[in-house]
């Protein structure tokens, strides 16, 4: 047999018991009395937990929104008001798992990608001082002239008519020299075996 309802719309004299077998039947007003009755009590509670109050007010709404969800299966406490403190404490306590599990998860996932990036970092070098070597290598193939002209093209960024007016030879021997010793130096790193990057 159902309790009557409470009559009154005024809930403050009323006592929990009373309040909650009439917000049970649906009536709003004894559960915004609840909510309101609680809302600092609760508050005070769960920051004994946690020092974040938007976490605890948001864990306060979905308690209130799962207790009007389930009001028509949910037993009448022997105590409202700890049925609600134990509740939000538990509710509290498993969001906090729930941040900090992801804090991690979002912890190790930075850690992982930085130490990715570190490696694709140590591999980048490692391959642009591999082809330096190379290069280098190469270059020691070269003629005196060719390694010159080189120099003054790819490194000094000279034109060819500076190169051959420094050389004083013609600018069609420059472009000749060039040629060469691009040719050279692709016939070199052609025979350098390619290193591995694992």
């Amino acid at each position: 047999m159902k309790p009557k309802p409470v009559q009154t719309a005024d809930y403050d004299q009323e006592c929990d018991e009373a309040i909650w077998s009439t917000f049970q039947l649906g009536n709003r007003d004894a559960f915004a009395a609840l909510y309101h009755r609680y809302f600092k009590i609760l508050v005070k509670n769960g920051l004994r937990i946690s020092s974040d109050k938007d976490l605890v007010k948001d864990c306060i709404h979905d308690l209130f929104m799962e207790i009007w969800k389930n009001k028509l299966n949910l037993a009448t406490p022997a105590s409202v008001k700890a049925y609600l403190i134990s509740s939000i404490h538990r509710k509290v306590i498993r969001q906090v798992k729930r941040m900090r599990t992801r804090e991690k998860e979002i912890h190790h996932l930075s850690v992982h990608e930085f130490a990715h990036s570190k490696e694709d970092q140590i591999i980048s070098q490692q391959r642009q001082e591999e082809q330096q070597h190379k290069i280098n290598k190469a270059l020691c193939a070269l003629t005196k002239r060719q390694k010159e002209v080189v120099y003054l093209k790819f490194y000094a960024n000279l034109s060819y008519a500076e190169i051959a007016n420094l050389m004083a030879i013609s600018t069609e021997s420059i472009y000749n020299l060039v040629s060469k010793a691009i040719d050279n130096l692709q016939g070199e790193l052609t025979k350098m075996p390619e290193h591995k990057f694992q």
